[in-house]
């Protein structure tokens, strides 16, 4: 499976990315050792270190060189599903918490961006979930009545209510004024990285996990030059590599490759109601937001694979198939908003991207593993779910049994 298709932004502005850390060149010994160094990662060895607990980190390529780069980074307290849809899965006060946990998990971030000092470019920003289907005025109203009553701070918004707000078709929407905000994922990635370095925690990439022993004594980790690592427990933040764990065992996830594009800055955003984050209710949706140099970034246009070895799930750059959903998300942006001039590409790139059955992640233990926890932000709020993931298995790690860890366990459905 290839994770990654063309270049994403974030690898291209980035200038000084590289290898900074060493590889492992001997056999260590820790507490606990990270494995995958994208924002999950990070953000697992970040409170691990908060607690005073020795960390390694290790990743087979560069710090955040996989998603990590190819994410949109728009943090949002909504989920792939909406808050009656959960309820009736999930039931009302798990659904009512997973949209909670989301809207102060991006809180959080904000808080971390502000105690690392991160460049990040992080900003705060509404959200506006929006539907072009007349027969679902009533439905939508009812979501956002829903929403408030947990404490949302939403409206709802109509064209004849709120005219000149959007340039593009729609009959009804929720816009949340808090709960939004958008960043460059792999600065934030790096520097928290580098902020927990300078602290204590051991960091290595370009050493590549190729075979372990775990047990619930503690656990040995092999790289493929023959170096060993050995922890009490290990904690996979893998992202869409932990697929070949379970993939033929259990497909307990959908899978499908999602496009993204970038446009060169535009001199203005009519018609963009506070350059707020934009998703409609299709399947597969679409998902808009904007950058401090005013660029429109677009990605949907998703393509279901079923198995790693799919052409799609291997699709490399300049994939004719590719090329076509760039085309239309650029087709897209233009019609949603005509009296933005020139839009045009000047990025673009493809990455796998997964979801669940309930569209929550999957996070800590799973019983053909012993000794290991799993952070999995499978869905659209990856880096939300990867804080909230880092700290229930700290939490866990420590021996207070987080009552939340049975929201996200694997054997839920």
């Amino acid at each position: 499976m290839k994770i990654i298709g063309d270049t994403p932004v974030w690898a291209k502005v980035n200038k000084e990315i590289g290898q900074k850390y060493p590889s492992l060149s001997k056999n260590i010994e820790t507490d606990v050792v990270v494995v995958g160094g994208g924002s999950t990662g990070a953000l697992t060895s970040h409170y691990l270190m908060k607690q005073g607990i020795k960390t390694v980190l290790v990743d087979k390529f560069e710090i955040g060189m996989t998603a990590t780069s190819a994410t949109t980074a728009i943090l949002q307290y909504e989920i792939d599903c909406d808050l009656i849809g959960l309820k009736a899965h999930a039931g009302e006060q798990e659904a009512k918490d997973a949209f909670l946990y989301d809207y102060q998990a991006v809180m959080e971030i904000g808080q971390i961006v502000k105690e690392i000092n991160s460049d990040c470019q992080f900003n705060f920003t509404p959200c506006f979930y929006y539907t072009e289907d007349p027969g679902k005025i009533d439905y939508m109203e009812d979501e956002c009545k829903q929403r408030q009553a947990i404490g949302i701070h939403c409206e709802l918004y109509k064209p004849e209510t709120h005219p000149d707000k959007f340039s593009f078709n729609y009959t009804a929407g929720i816009f949340s004024h808090y709960g939004g905000a958008t960043m460059d994922p792999l600065r934030f990635t790096r520097d928290l990285i580098d902020y927990n370095a300078k602290n204590g925690l051991n960091v290595y990439e370009h050493t590549n996990i190729v075979d372990f022993d775990l047990s619930d004594k503690g656990v040995t980790l092999r790289t493929d030059m023959d170096f060993e690592i050995k922890a009490t427990r290990v904690i996979f933040c893998t992202g869409y590599d932990a697929l070949t764990f379970f993939d033929e065992k259990n497909p307990f996830v959908k899978t499908a490759r999602t496009f993204s594009i970038v446009s060169k800055p535009v001199e203005s955003f009519t018609g963009w109601e506070a350059q707020c984050i934009i998703r409609d209710d299709k399947s597969p949706y679409t998902y808009l937001r904007t950058t401090p140099d005013n660029r429109i970034i677009i990605g949907g246009e998703d393509v279901a694979f079923n198995h790693l070895d799919d052409e799609v799930a291997n699709m490399g750059s300049r994939h004719p198939l590719a090329l076509q959903q760039y085309h239309q998300l650029l087709k897209r942006a233009r019609q949603m908003f005509p009296s933005i001039e020139n839009i045009k590409t000047d990025y673009w790139y493809h990455g796998v991207f997964a979801d669940t059955k309930d569209t929550l992640p999957f996070i800590g233990k799973h019983p053909d593993y012993p000794g290991a926890y799993f952070n999995l932000g499978y869905g659209s709020n990856g880096i939300l779910y990867s804080l909230i993931g880092s700290k229930l298995i700290v939490q866990d790690y420590q021996g207070y049994n987080p009552k939340e860890l049975q929201m996200y366990r694997f054997n839920r459905y």
